[in-house]
């Protein structure tokens, strides 16, 4: 496949080398390759700058299928600009063109190749987020055998058992403190007046409407409607909606975050 990103980078300095041999007194097929034009070559996508030498009775035409194997844009979607030492267009370089009738600077040229593929396809070689990515998970790495984890686990016994014995100690406590909330989370009901930051300075009133699990998320969670605007969201999360309340007014919190009790709604004109 031409278009190989892998084969193109290989083509660019099989290029260069070849030109380095050309511009110092070699011989292409064995003939003199003295007099010949210099030619930088660059792109209008690919990150490319290379350097051969060209006949300079070469046509424009025949120039695109040579840049091909270069650049890798196919000569029907190739536009040839000359370029000077500034990277300013000269002119274009017409199919039936000859290097020769260029307007050079000695036996030199920077000949830049646009891009006009309606596809683009050349952008796939830029863009690496189109790349697909391998992804392996945890059980599938495990079973595989002559990895470093396997290597690792048979001659680092005593890393290995440490980092283990604290993989599993975190799960625990981690499964502790979900338990616990889960217990707390039994105790409040929909409808319940509550408290949150309790003892901060600026506590917040509201009322539970929601009491279960958020999706992607684990653990028990209580929904809250606030008194005042100084919540995240109207009661749904990333597009689920599992309670309603004006904007702004909707908060979810853990259940060791709620104080239930006797709090109503502060009247703002009370002390006044």
């Amino acid at each position: 496949d031409n278009h190989n990103p892998f084969i193109m980078a290989a083509a660019v300095q099989v290029s260069n080398k070849m030109a380095n041999l050309q511009m110092t007194g070699g011989s292409k097929d064995g003939k003199s390759t003295e007099g010949w034009v210099r030619t930088t070559i660059t792109h209008s996508i690919l990150k490319v700058r290379a350097e051969k030498v060209f006949n300079p009775e070469l046509t424009g035409e025949s120039l695109k299928e040579k840049l091909y194997m270069i650049v890798g844009t196919k000569p029907a979607y190739m536009k040839l600009e000359l370029r000077d030492k500034d990277e300013k267009k000269i002119c274009e370089i017409d199919d039936k063109q000859k290097l020769s009738s260029l307007p050079l600077k000695g036996n030199t040229a920077h000949v830049h190749v646009v891009d006009m593929d309606p596809h683009k396809t050349m952008l796939e070689f830029t863009d690496v987020s189109k790349v697909k990515k391998f992804n392996l998970s945890e059980e599938e790495y495990n079973k595989r055998n002559n990895t470093f984890r396997k290597w690792a686990q048979a001659n680092l016994k005593g890393h290995y058992a440490l980092k283990e014995r604290e993989r599993h100690t975190k799960a625990e406590q981690e499964q502790k403190v979900m338990d616990e909330e889960r217990k707390l989370a039994g105790n409040i009901k929909k409808g319940d007046r509550c408290q949150l930051g309790s003892k901060t300075e600026f506590p917040k009133r509201g009322e539970v409407k929601y009491i279960g699990e958020i999706k992607g998320k684990t653990g028990a969670f209580i929904g809250i409607q606030l008194d005042e605007p100084y919540g995240k969201n109207n009661g749904s999360v990333d597009g689920v909606a599992y309670f309603t309340c004006p904007a702004k007014c909707g908060i979810f919190v853990r259940p060791s975050a709620v104080e239930v009790g006797d709090f109503p709604e502060e009247d703002l004109f009370d002390e006044l």
